[in-house]
């Protein structure tokens, strides 16, 4: 019974690491993008761009889904890539979907176990692991805001 359990229970350790982050809070979309900006900053990251996918529709007479999309990143990141592996630079900037439901915003990234997997040996995978530590860092700042 042991050596059963001990593979499922690795195996389903190994599934929650691969969801993507994700956090919400009560904001709109303004405000959201404010306190992102700022909990970027405190980690060294800088909003690249944005994708205002909501806006977008709404001008071309759709209904607003309420979704924009943030890249974010850091000239540091973009340098280590190069160094390290430049393959990892697809990764980058990285990404946020932002999804405002009910007076709610929800944050979420990129599902980084992909990208685990594609590149299994360090100092690539140990790259990764530093980028997903640093943007739930950051998401768990924009939340405390």
């Amino acid at each position: 019974m042991k050596r059963l359990a001990l593979p499922i229970i690795l195996a389903l350790s190994l599934s929650a690491q691969a969801e993507p982050l994700s956090v919400s809070k009560a904001v709109d979309m303004r405000q959201a993008l404010d306190d992102l900006a700022l909990a970027a900053a405190n980690h060294e990251l800088v909003l690249v761009k944005m994708q205002p996918i909501d806006t977008a529709l709404a001008k071309r007479g759709f209904e607003n889904p309420g979704i924009r999309i943030l890249f974010i990143g850091s000239e540091s990141a973009v340098r280590w890539a190069e160094a390290v592996e430049p393959r990892l630079l697809n990764l980058l900037p990285l990404r946020l979907t932002l999804i405002q439901r009910e007076g709610r915003m929800s944050v979420i990234s990129d599902d980084f176990a992909l990208w685990l997997t594609e590149f299994p040996d360090a100092p690539a995978h140990s790259m990764i692991e530093a980028w997903r530590a640093e943007l739930k860092a950051m998401l768990d700042d924009f939340v405390n805001q």
